[in-house]
């Protein structure tokens, strides 16, 4: 499992441990070329002091003596490092140095006895590198006025050794630390991460039922984003078990009065004295499944718009299509009643969800069907306005009183003697959808029919 506790320890070590090569790295290279940089300093300087001391005895020899003279230095064995190779007589690291004098000729006249009996380097003055016995030498050439040539050499592993020095005494400090650091650093970040544990403590200890928000206030401002998202998600999880709750509370105050007649029904039909009786009771049984079926289907599209409010999709509905398609699904109730339904559509278009505005024309047109009288007449229209999508539904029905226009968009209300059977559900549905679309209805009374006009304006799109 990915953790970030993990994660940011792995990454600063890993992160300290490569700067740390780096720094071993740069530091040798430094050290290396101030090595040399000394080293070939002091290469110039011994052999300037070796032409002082022994140019101008050289120059009593009248002639090649024939054999060179040679110096002999410090033999032994010595291990360690500083003082454990400095003695009294000498130094370990004599045999890593050695010095020849040539005179005009090319002649050997004076050696050390770590140089061999040939040239440390061509006769040319300044700076050389030179392959001794399978060791790398750096050589100065010097050359005196007389014509004698002096050089002065040293084995290249020496600057190499000076380096390495230089390089493990800048990193062993560090390398020796680096538990410290890491320790350090795995402290801070549980130190840091306290406000995290803290908020999962708390979402994990927290009781199902509250849905009050997280406090931001002792969080650091990273955690503020994630606690908002969390105090989001609270607020969602809070409507919409309190949506199911209403529902639920609904669907049982509405369906026990259904229900206890379908029983009453069913008893009657099941004691029924002779086959009239029966039939009737019958007959108010098949009447009561039907309400209780249309209920529970008013209840159920209740339930959906109230979920689709939460994240409205937002498309390109064609409204005049719509209708068509809703008009052809309930024709069969108009024509029980021999009703006509006239239709005046124009090409409108909408933002908006389908799925939602197909209930929304639906229940508008049951509304229209089911209190229109038989024989009676409803008028379909839609027009286009600047900003604004309209739809009417007209119908020669009794209408609505002008003072119970505004309660019967609330739920499971019912106009006082109406002798249609209704659930109360739906307008409210009707005024959630438009709500969610950021649209508004109106009623009043069709001018041409004398009945309801039940007016819908829905946003347009624009191009």
């Amino acid at each position: 499992m990915n953790s970030i506790r993990r994660t940011l320890l792995a990454s600063l070590l890993g992160v300290l441990t490569v700067l740390m090569t780096l720094a071993a790295v740069l530091s040798y290279r430094a050290g290396l070329q101030e090595a040399g940089e000394m080293f070939d300093a002091r290469l110039v300087q011994s052999s300037r002091v070796l032409l002082n001391l022994v140019d101008e005895p050289l120059s009593d020899l009248t002639e090649y003596p024939g054999q060179p003279i040679v110096l002999r230095g410090w033999h032994g064995r010595a291990q360690g490092v500083g003082e454990a190779l400095a003695f009294k007589d000498g130094h370990a690291y004599e045999n890593k140095l050695a010095f020849q004098v040539w005179d005009a000729q090319g002649h050997l006249m004076l050696r050390s006895d770590s140089a061999p009996e040939t040239k440390l380097a061509p006769l040319s003055p300044g700076y050389s590198d030179a392959l001794i016995d399978g060791e790398q030498w750096r050589v100065f050439t010097l050359r005196s006025p007389p014509g004698r040539w002096f050089q002065s050499a040293e084995r290249a592993d020496i600057r190499q050794e000076l380096a390495e020095d230089i390089a493990i005494g800048t990193l062993l400090p560090l390398l020796l630390a680096l538990p410290l650091m890491a320790l350090a650093i795995w402290a801070t970040v549980i130190w840091a991460m306290r406000p995290l544990s803290r908020v999962s403590d708390e979402i994990g200890e927290r009781d199902p039922e509250r849905m009050s928000p997280l406090d931001t206030g002792n969080l650091p401002l990273e955690t503020h984003g994630l606690v908002r998202a969390v105090n989001g998600l609270l607020h969602r999880l809070d409507a919409a078990l309190a949506r199911e709750r209403q529902f639920i509370a609904d669907a049982a105050h509405e369906l026990r009065t259904p229900i206890s007649a379908l029983k009453v029904h069913a008893c009657n039909a099941r004691e029924a004295a002779d086959a009239s009786e029966r039939r009737a009771s019958q007959e108010h049984l098949d009447q009561s499944i039907a309400r209780v079926e249309r209920l529970v289907a008013q209840l159920l599209s209740l339930n959906r718009a109230e979920r689709a409010s939460q994240d409205p999709l937002q498309t390109h509905v064609d409204l005049g299509a719509l209708v068509r398609v809703e008009i052809d699904e309930i024709k069969p109730l108009s024509l029980q009643k021999r009703q006509t339904i006239r239709l005046q559509l124009a090409d409108t278009r909408v933002l908006g969800d389908e799925l939602a505005l197909g209930p929304l024309v639906r229940n508008l047109l049951e509304n229209a069907i089911r209190y229109t009288p038989d024989g009676g007449t409803i008028m379909v229209s839609t027009s286009v306005e600047p900003d604004w999508a309209r739809l009417e539904i007209e119908d020669s029905g009794p209408g609505i009183p002008e003072e119970s226009r505004d309660r019967v968009f609330d739920r499971f209300h019912r106009i006082v003697g109406s002798d249609v059977e209704g659930s109360g559900l739906g307008l409210a549905i009707v005024r959630k959808i438009i709500d969610d679309h950021g649209g508004r209805i109106t009623l009043g009374t069709s001018e041409t029919l004398g009945g309801l006009a039940a007016t819908v304006w829905l946003p347009r799109h624009t191009t």
